[in-house]
């Protein structure tokens, strides 16, 4: 418990730099994300069994590591077509040594990994003015979602919530979970409305609380998800990168799943209002 604390201490420094500096270099979220997702693949590439073979860990890496900074331009749906052509290509020349199994695995974690990430930058881009609100509740809501399963599950867990799944996670902790979700984004909007636009920009409430619920509940379904992939590769953790926590995918599991989610729902409800 205390590896996850450090972690997460350590963890919400480094994010607080990156928002302060991003006002400088807009282009540093897109950085940071293509890092996270790029580093994503390859921890799920390994716990496949993939990533030695470079005819489907290239194209899925590649993608990856440029889509989140493209998705600024207009230029992304190129590279989009050329990673699906690429893994088809390799298939079809390759078809000997390479299965559909593993192409298949390949091309819907890496596109769920790295779009869903990437749905971070577009929360950014479709409001700089707002960014570091943005980026706050899209990992505040999954990282307190995740937070709140653990503690309260731990002290409190008596019901299972899928054994055959993750044997550790509880119904209690689940309820704790989304509980800790709504509450981090209160909070988060709270700060934002008093220290950082005072008087200038008004938060509906409303639609931030239900926002929250749902992607906490969502986050929950990322984790136990993910959770599923690891079993049927059969790996313990993504990585041993976070002390406390495992790899990069074991702290981004959720975060893939509630910012997709996010993105959608401020578009028709707004949660920052003029």
């Amino acid at each position: 418990m205390k590896a996850r604390i450090i972690s997460g201490v350590l963890g919400s420094s480094l994010l607080v730099v990156a928002i302060a500096f991003n006002k400088l270099f807009p282009i540093l979220i897109n950085i940071i994300i293509a890092l996270a997702a790029l580093t994503c693949v390859v921890e799920i590439l390994v716990a496949r069994g993939l990533l030695k073979n470079l005819k489907i860990s290239v194209p899925a890496m590649a993608f990856a590591g440029l889509f989140p900074i493209l998705i600024s331009t207009v230029y992304w749906p190129v590279l989009f077509v050329l990673f699906i052509l690429s893994l088809f290509v390799m298939l079809v020349f390759f078809h000997q040594e390479i299965l559909i199994a593993d192409i298949a695995f390949t091309f819907t974690t890496s596109l769920l990994i790295t779009a869903g990430l990437s749905s971070i930058v577009m929360l950014c881009d479709q409001d700089r003015s707002h960014t570091g609100f943005n980026i706050t509740m899209s990992l505040i809501i999954p990282w307190m979602a995740d937070a709140g399963a653990y503690f309260i599950g731990s002290f409190f867990g008596r019901y299972k919530l899928c054994p055959k799944i993750s044997p550790k996670k509880t119904v209690e902790g689940a309820l704790g979970g989304v509980l800790f979700g709504v509450v981090g984004a209160l909070a988060d909007a709270i700060v934002f409305q008093i220290w950082l636009f005072p008087g200038s920009e008004q938060i509906c409430y409303i639609n931030l609380v239900l926002i929250a619920f749902l992607c906490a509940v969502v986050s929950i379904i990322g984790d136990l998800s993910f959770s599923l992939i690891k079993r049927s590769c059969h790996v313990k953790d993504y990585g041993s990168v976070i002390p406390g926590h495992g790899g990069i995918l074991d702290r981004c599991d959720s975060v893939i799943f509630a910012a997709p989610l996010l993105l959608v729902y401020v578009q028709y409800f707004p949660i920052m209002v003029m």
